[in-house]
Formats: structure tokens, sequence, C-alpha cells
């Protein structure tokens, strides 16, 4: 898989707090990576629902909405399983199934870090079935 193809690709963010997003954001973007920012689950479901180009959900581990971040994990595993899944902070008891199909990165994260992981994630999702 080239990395021009991983990076036509497009990431879906999920945030809780605005700023976060917004920060998580403009270094994803910096980094050449296509975003869209999204606030709750119910609009990361509604998103993905109604587009094909997501290679890639990232998500806060708490979030608003009807399911939470691991919820949202487990439906995109489930319905979009070409999807990779980055989930930002640690769950209180750890899923097998999810360990092995969901990255999750502490938080706070540095921004290098989640680049670098967000690379290798979208290189892994992107390839040609």
């Amino acid at each position: 898989m080239a990395r021009a193809q991983a990076l036509e690709a497009r990431v879906l963010l999920a945030r809780r707090e605005r700023q976060v997003c917004m920060a998580t954001a403009d270094a994803l973007i910096a980094a050449g990576i296509r975003v869209t920012e999204v606030a709750s689950t119910d609009e990361a479901l509604s998103y993905l629902e109604s587009r094909s180009d997501i290679c890639l959900v990232i998500a806060d581990i708490d979030m608003p909405g009807c399911l939470s971040g691991l919820d949202l994990a487990r439906y995109v595993m489930r319905r979009w399983p070409h999807i990779g899944i980055i989930i930002l902070g640690w769950p209180a008891h750890p899923t097998p199934s999810l360990a092995r199909a969901v990255t999750f990165l502490s938080e706070p994260c540095p921004t290098g870090s989640l680049v670098e992981q967000v690379r290798a994630t979208l290189a892994a999702f992107s390839r040609p079935a």
C-alpha cells in the first residue's frame, strides 16, 4: 500500500471536548491526513452510514451520544470490519475481542505518537481487498 493512497483515506475523529477535537484534527491535518470531526457517537454513526470514504475512526472511550466509545468500536467492527479503530483511553474491563481489533492509546497521547499510529492503522486498513 503506497503512503499516498493511505493519506487519501479519511479519518472520522470523535472527541467529546471541542477544543481537544480541534487540536487533534489540526495535528492530523498538518501531517497530511484528511479528517472529519464529530462531537458524539450519534454524529459518528450518521456520518458512517452516509459516507464510504472513512478508513479509520478515532474516538474517546467516553463519548456523548447513544453509544460509548467502546460500544461505537464494537458496532464499527461488526458493521464495517474494513474500518480501523483507535480508542483514546483505557477500558476499565478490557475485552479480548476488542483488544485484537482496536488500538487503545492512553490520554493524553503525544501528537507524534497519535500521528504515527494513525498512519500505521491507515496503512493496514486501506489495503485493497
